[in-house]
């Protein structure tokens, strides 16, 4: 029987050995897996897929509104309805017309089918943590592009986000990325379909720091510039028509600094009335009780008689802008087409067509910078290449007050004329227009929305994780409490010094009557009136308490005012707990770290 036990040994030994092999490489996969799942070149390897995607999206997106307006206005012109020589003038009522018809039945059917409105990339950064519905996006896609294919005075360019935006973060929940991945693939899908859109992979990735994730981190630069960067390729590849500016500037003089200054000025003023025009003309659409199916009709009609005085009043002015440089056009009709484009966007986007002023504020620039020019060389300051610039500088201004986005404009404007000696006086208008709208407005367009629907929110920077500390989250609900007829002898024979620092005073209802201060009650100028003194005396803080959905920031704004550190979380006149304001201040430190951590990506 010994002779057995060896080879029962060995083979225990073996066995052995290969479980501990077995759980070493388990080990090291699992560490492999978790440095990986970390690593910035996963990420951007998954922004090159979101890039990808979303270029097909705006190749296809655009494809589509081409055949409609082929189709509905009978246009063959690469330069599209806003560039037409001339369209029918029956088309150019009914087109508008009877896409608002259906614009307004896809709006109700949507709304009744779904009844939440859909998130869009800026809101998903900022309140929910990068989560899109693809669902809702492909809903808010279809209306935009009935809109502008109709002739619609609205831009692509929120759809092309919208869909890249969510395409990406679909992606990064399908990957299970965490909360800053995510937030920051959204970006990437964003900076893609802008890219892909204007030839601008630059002006992509600006575009996704400034206004998608609120904020520059190295760690996210490599995801969003390879993501433009595939954007942009799928277009190219696709043979996508490149958006190009030409303008030849050689030479420019000291005096066009101070009026480029100037300009910035005059684009932001002029963008804020656009901006606050839109909300004027969804105040009176509001008010006529119109029913909401027939608004974007109402409004189509608006457009397409505005269209008859000129088609570069319909569609979002691609055509027209490329044209504006080209063509001869005294000041007064120069005036004409501006004042009707703000009209239509405004009219558009006011009764319900879904889009953006992204390209309308492009053109509407370039028109106040040629009327700018124009107006100089009225008064002898007329060098040969100030008409070209000062288009370029108002496209920069105007879309920098309207879309809120100063560094994108800046490299855009670069990019598609590759005119790299305008920089200066580029910089000057945008910043001047910038500072001017935030000065004097302090909403770009998307945040100003926001704003009327109630929502705080600036940026893209998030703020979700402010909202979700609330409160009912923070507090401690183990409170002792007394009666408030109950004698102060008899508290502190309850309540000894050091047991608890507060306890809630409580009326003969259960409702709350006060907070009562343990080490006041102990106080020794009170020992003679123990038998006296009932905790009603005592109790404080009755009309001052928390409510449970009240966020940290919220909270804290109450304990300044109130001047204590502790309060009592009352729901209904019932207390449901009791919050420090120590301990809120440490947990409120604690999240910011953990925010900053991870939006500059370190573990």
């Amino acid at each position: 029987m010994d002779q057995l036990n060896p080879p029962h040994d060995e083979n225990l030994a073996k066995a052995l050995r290969a479980k501990r092999r077995k759980l070493g490489f388990g080990r090291l996969w699992h560490q492999a897996e978790a440095r990986f799942r970390r690593s910035e070149f996963r990420l951007t390897l998954f922004a090159a897929c979101a890039g990808v995607i979303a270029g097909f999206c705006v190749v296809i997106i655009s494809g589509i509104v081409e055949f409609a307006h082929h189709l509905v206005f009978n246009v063959n012109s690469f330069t599209g309805i806003s560039g037409a020589q001339h369209i029918d003038p029956m088309l150019t009522f009914l087109g508008p017309s009877i896409g608002g018809l259906l614009v307004g039945v896809s709006i109700i059917a949507h709304t009744r089918w779904r009844q939440r409105t859909p998130v869009d990339p800026i809101e998903a950064n900022a309140l929910h943590g990068g989560r899109m519905s693809v669902l809702d996006s492909l809903v808010l896609v279809g209306h935009n592009i009935l809109s502008a294919g109709c002739g619609a005075s609205v831009g692509l360019e929120a759809c092309y986000t919208q869909i890249g935006g969510g395409f990406a973060s679909k992606l990064g929940q399908m990957l299970n990325l965490r909360r800053a991945d995510l937030r920051v693939l959204v970006g990437c899908g964003t900076a893609a379909a802008i890219a892909a859109a204007f030839d601008a992979p630059l002006a992509g990735a600006a575009y996704a720091f400034e206004l998608v994730i609120g904020v520059y981190t190295i760690s996210a630069l490599a995801p969003v510039a390879v993501a433009a960067f595939m954007g942009n390729l799928v277009a190219k590849l696709l043979f996508h028509p490149s958006f190009v500016v030409a303008i030849s500037v050689q030479n420019i003089a000291i005096g066009d600094y101070p009026l480029a200054l100037l300009l910035g000025i005059v684009c932001a003023m002029a963008g804020i009335g656009v901006m606050r025009l839109v909300t004027y003309i969804e105040q009176v659409i509001r008010h006529t009780q119109l029913p909401p199916l027939l608004r974007p009709m109402l409004g189509g009609a608006v457009v397409g008689s505005l269209g008859q005085f000129s088609p570069q009043v319909l569609s979002a002015g691609h055509g027209a802008l490329h044209i504006l440089s080209h063509i001869q056009q005294s000041w007064p009709l120069l005036l004409a087409i501006f004042l009707f484009k703000c009209l239509a966007s405004a009219v558009s986007i006011g009764t319900g067509f879904r889009g953006g002023l992204f390209f309308a504020s492009l053109f509407l620039g370039g028109l106040l910078g040629k009327l700018y020019a124009l107006g100089l060389a009225g008064v002898g300051y007329a060098p040969d290449e100030a008409l070209s610039l000062y288009i370029i500088a108002g496209m920069s201004g105007f879309a920098a007050a309207v879309v809120g986005a100063p560094l994108t404009m800046i490299v855009l404007a670069l990019e598609v004329t590759g005119a790299i000696n305008i920089t200066g006086v580029i910089m000057l208008t945008v910043l001047a227009a910038s500072l001017t709208a935030r000065e004097f407005f302090g909403y770009s367009f998307a945040t100003w929305r926001f704003h009327l629907r109630g929502e705080s929110i600036r940026s893209a920077q998030d703020v979700a994780w402010i909202r979700s500390l609330t409160v009912g989250s923070l507090m401690r609900r183990d409170v002792p409490h007394s009666p408030n007829n109950q004698p102060l002898r008899q508290f502190r024979d309850a309540f000894p010094l050091g047991s608890y620092r507060h306890v809630l005073n409580m009326d003969e209802n259960g409702s709350y009557a006060g907070l009562i201060d343990v080490a006041h009650a102990h106080a020794a100028e009170l020992d003679d009136l123990a038998d006296v003194l009932l905790m009603d005396d005592l109790a404080e803080f009755r009309n001052v308490t928390l409510s449970p959905e009240l966020t940290a920031r919220e909270a804290a704004t109450t304990f300044d005012r109130a001047n204590t550190d502790v309060l009592a979380v009352v729901h209904d006149r019932k207390v449901v707990g009791v919050l420090s304001e120590a301990y809120m201040l440490r947990r409120y430190a604690a999240e910011l770290e953990k925010n900053r951590r991870d939006a500059f990506g370190e573990a």
